[in-house]
């Protein structure tokens, strides 16, 4: 007898049967802005493809080209070069949370990139590919605001330095264009003490798109603060920086802030969303609430 699957047709994986049409895995940054201004917005970049197969899994053989960065080493480095830090896009997760340097010098970056999805999507995953992605929920976005950082943009004969809070126009929408890369991340160091927290809120501890994310870094000179970066993802189209409250800081010692009324002007500052991982009002409150345990965490960390 012959016995028929239950599984109706259109529910099937699509299966293309198809392959690319060209794969290229050039050995030097020259190589790649070569190829891309070639095809432009014909081709897909892939450098770590955490985000990209999972967002293109039925749809994968409709890429006809694509640009592995993989093999591009002067893409994987990084190195201080008149006091900035400079981080290559290929940079992954793995690196930024293992490096000493990034751990020294950005040490709420590299409490960002440990809390990024698993040890896999870690090992793989890119800063580049995250800033490119362009979601309000990526998570190093908020620490690279709250830095400060710019990213260089590339293209065959002609680059230029954008900052990080110019560079994301929208939900996964950025003003790259399409026949250039992102290169390298620059940070501006100091030779004053930066403190700083990280807060991730989601609905389980690990492997969880955010919530709501907090960056806090405070720049002191003595007991004062003269410099105060607040940025948050997840709470409005874009990773956020909210210049308006750090400025409220500036001047001041931590003991002569209150915590509670910076947590407000925060919540009064962002404009986040209903959706799956919480409502408006939700995000909201969870705002004021991890400000006042970010600075509490600093304070802690002074002694």
């Amino acid at each position: 007898m012959i016995r028929k699957s239950p599984m109706k047709q259109e529910n099937r994986q699509t299966i293309s049967g198809a392959d690319f049409e060209e794969y290229f895995q050039p050995q030097n940054l020259e190589k790649a802005l070569e190829i891309k201004a070639e095809y432009s917005d014909q081709i897909e970049v892939a450098a770590g493809t955490t985000d990209l197969l999972v967002a293109n899994y039925e749809q994968l053989h409709q890429i006809k080209n694509w640009l592995d960065l993989d093999k591009i080493d002067e893409l994987r480095k990084i190195e201080i070069l008149e006091n900035e830090l400079h981080i290559g896009a290929m940079v992954t997760h793995l690196q930024l949370m293992k490096s000493d340097l990034i751990k020294e010098k950005l040490a709420v970056l590299a409490a960002a990139a440990e809390d990024v999805g698993s040890p896999q999507i870690r090992s793989r995953g890119t800063i580049g590919g995250n800033i490119c992605t362009s979601s309000p929920a990526g998570d190093l976005l908020a620490p690279l605001l709250s830095y400060e950082a710019s990213f260089k943009l590339q293209k065959a004969g002609a680059e230029r330095i954008v900052r990080a809070e110019d560079f994301f126009t929208g939900p996964k929408r950025n003003l790259m264009e399409a026949d250039e890369l992102l290169t390298e991340i620059i940070i501006p160091l100091t030779e004053n003490e930066r403190e700083g927290a990280w807060v991730k809120v989601g609905r389980r501890k690990a492997l969880v798109i955010s919530t709501l994310t907090l960056s806090v870094v405070l720049e002191f000179e003595a007991d004062k603060i003269i410099e105060a970066g607040i940025a948050l993802g997840s709470v409005a189209p874009t990773p956020i920086r909210l210049w308006e409250v750090g400025e409220l800081m500036l001047g001041s010692s931590l003991t002569e802030l209150d915590y509670k009324q910076l947590g407000q002007e925060v919540k009064a500052r962002i404009n986040p969303i209903d959706d799956l991982r919480g409502t408006r009002e939700y995000r909201e409150d969870v705002a004021a609430d991890v400000m006042v345990r970010a600075l509490n965490e600093i304070e802690r960390k002074r002694g």
